[in-house]
Parts: C-alpha cells; sequence; structure tokens
C-alpha cells in the first residue's frame, strides 16, 4: 500500500511507538536476537509516496541480501505501512549486534539510496548500537556537508530544498537500475 498524504506531530508519533512496541515485541519472542529496524530517512510532511515506496522496497531488498550473504537467519519480518512512513523490523538471528551494525552502515554508506536508509540496530538489551560504535562517521546532511542532526535543527534547508534532493537521489538510482 502506498499512501501519499502529509503527516502531523501525532502521526509520527504514534509511528515510532507503533516501532518500539514491535521492537519490544519481537525481543520478548526472540530471546538472544538482534533487532534491525529499516526506515527511510526522509524529513518534512510527506513521509509516504510511490517513488519513497520503491526507494523503501530496495532498502529492504538490500538488507535482507546482505543478512542472507553473512549467513544469518531472519526468525521474523514485520511490515508497517502507514501516514508516518514505511517501516521493516527484523529479529536476527545473531548475538553480536555490533557485526550487523557494521554491515547496515555500510549498506547506508555504499547503496546509491542509501543516503535515505535509516537502518537502526539493537541488542538483547534494547539498547541501540551508534554508527560510531563501529567506526562509522555522523550522517551528514543531504544538501551540505555539515552534521545531520545539528543542521536538521537550525532548519539550514527548507523542506523543498529537502524534498528536491530525496527526488534527485531516488530519480538518479531509477535512472540507473530501472531504465
Amino acid at each position: 500500500m502506498v499512501l501519499t498524504n502529509n503527516v502531523t506531530v501525532e502521526d509520527i508519533l504514534e509511528f515510532r511507538d507503533k516501532k518500539v512496541r514491535i521492537q519490544e515485541e519481537l525481543h520478548l519472542k526472540y530471546k538472544g536476537c538482534t533487532i534491525v529496524a529499516l526506515a527511510m530517512n526522509i524529513p518534512g510532511p510527506q513521509k509516504t509516496s510511490p517513488d519513497i515506496y520503491l526507494a523503501f522496497t530496495e532498502g529492504t531488498t538490500a538488507l535482507e541480501t546482505l543478512l542472507s550473504k553473512e549467513t544469518l537467519l531472519l526468525k521474523e519480518r514485520v511490515t508497517v505501512t502507514d501516514k508516518g512512513g514505511y517501516l521493516k523490523l527484523y529479529a536476527v538471528d545473531c548475538k553480536d549486534p555490533v557485526l550487523v551494525k557494521g554491515l547496515t552502515v555500510h549498506l547506508e554508506e555504499t547503496h546509491p539510496l542509501g543516503r535515505l536508509y535509516d537502518i537502526d540496530v539493537y541488542g538483547e538489551d534494547g539498547k541501540g548500537i551508534s554508527r560510531l560504535m563501529v567506526g562509522g562517521r555522523r550522517r551528514t546532511c543531504l544538501i551540505c556537508d555539515k552534521d545531520a542532526k545539528i543542521c536538521g535543527r537550525s532548519r539550514n534547508h527548507s523542506v523543498s530544498e529537502l524534498s528536491s534532493r530525496i527526488g534527485t537521489i531516488i530519480n538518479s538510482w531509477k535512472n540507473l537500475f530501472h531504465s
């Protein structure tokens, strides 16, 4: 299902709550597993569209292929599609969340759409593994080379600039792989 409505703050909070609830359920169901959550890094009020969904689907395929190549068994997959965005959570049969985070950081940094992926990895204790813990660098802004969090908080770029950049990233990928 592909949605295209603008989101409210309540929609975003509801989406985040749903993510946390599913993570907790997977942790309880699969003791010792690493939980991986793939979402899209889409600033602004429109978190969904046919192109964003296409990019999300590519991300899930790329992530599942990567984990499979590492012979990591996926115990369960849960997909969420609503106004708040697209999300896929995985219970990965691996007791080393740092290894998994290293793989996901590599995907985020090398895939043509990787800059749009937000892949979180959680250990058995439910705590997130940071990019810095695996030698990754902080995410940079979609527009400039500044730290993405700092740039986002200071609202250095308009939503239309950011949306345009996201469209350019997706269209470049589509032109390369869907021509």
